[in-house]
């Protein structure tokens, strides 16, 4: 039996069919392709889309708010709240500057003053340095060999707008000798009054707070004069 020579240009029918399906196949992955897109594109929109919120009352009642339904001044108030720093924020922020200020040790000073005045607004820090400097403060710590022990006994926001928050607290401070740890102590109680400003969280700012202004008042002399602003500890 001899072979059908088929004419140039005609592929047997088998051969056809595979043709036709590995065109078909090439339009399916092609479609998926851009079905796989659109899904991509579509859980990008959604994740960048701002929930609904949920508005809580002063006395505890929850309510719920699409974001779809609200006006311009409540997205300008929610786009506000975002960078408002938590009460916890406010009180470890307040904490951390505080014993890095106030709890003065003649073997640490050095390292916790430069952190400190890494926590104040540009300014405060300036002039805290400048008066540190001319008063010789590192060098006098160093030369005393002191020991600072220093309590928070409250935190209170007395007030606050949507760039500046008003702190008052209270701290109690026990000093006594570096080398001898047994030896008496001297306590005082002071009342600090704080001003911090609300900036961009940062690496440096982490909880999106810095300290504009400070005012030391001893409690014993609360009835007095305040210190004047910028005393140092």
């Amino acid at each position: 039996m001899g072979l059908k020579v088929l004419p140039p240009g005609s592929p047997p029918a088998i051969w056809t069919a595979f043709a036709r399906q590995a065109a078909w196949r090439e339009w399916v992955i092609a479609a998926l392709i851009a079905l796989n897109a659109l899904t991509i594109v579509a859980a990008v929109r959604v994740a960048r889309k701002d929930p609904d919120v949920v508005l809580i009352a002063p006395d505890g009642k929850s309510s719920y708010v699409a974001r779809s339904t609200g006006n311009d001044a409540l997205l300008r108030f929610l786009a506000e709240q975002k960078q408002q720093p938590s009460d916890v924020a406010v009180v470890h922020f307040t904490r951390e500057f505080l014993q890095l200020a106030l709890a003065i040790n003649s073997s640490t000073i050095e390292g916790a003053w430069r952190d400190a005045l890494a926590l104040m607004g540009s300014q405060l820090r300036e002039r805290f340095s400048t008066a540190a400097a001319g008063e010789k403060l590192l060098e006098t710590y160093k030369l005393a060999r002191v020991r600072t022990m220093l309590s928070v006994d409250s935190i209170e926001l007395v007030d606050h707008t949507n760039s500046l928050l008003h702190v008052r607290a209270v701290v109690t401070r026990k000093q006594g000798s570096l080398l001898a740890e047994n030896a008496p102590s001297e306590d005082d109680r002071l009342s600090v009054e704080l001003v911090e400003r609300v900036v961009p969280r940062s690496s440096a700012r982490p909880d999106g707070l810095e300290v504009v202004e400070m005012r030391i008042t001893p409690i014993a002399a609360a009835s007095g004069a305040a210190l004047p602003s910028g005393t140092q500890p």
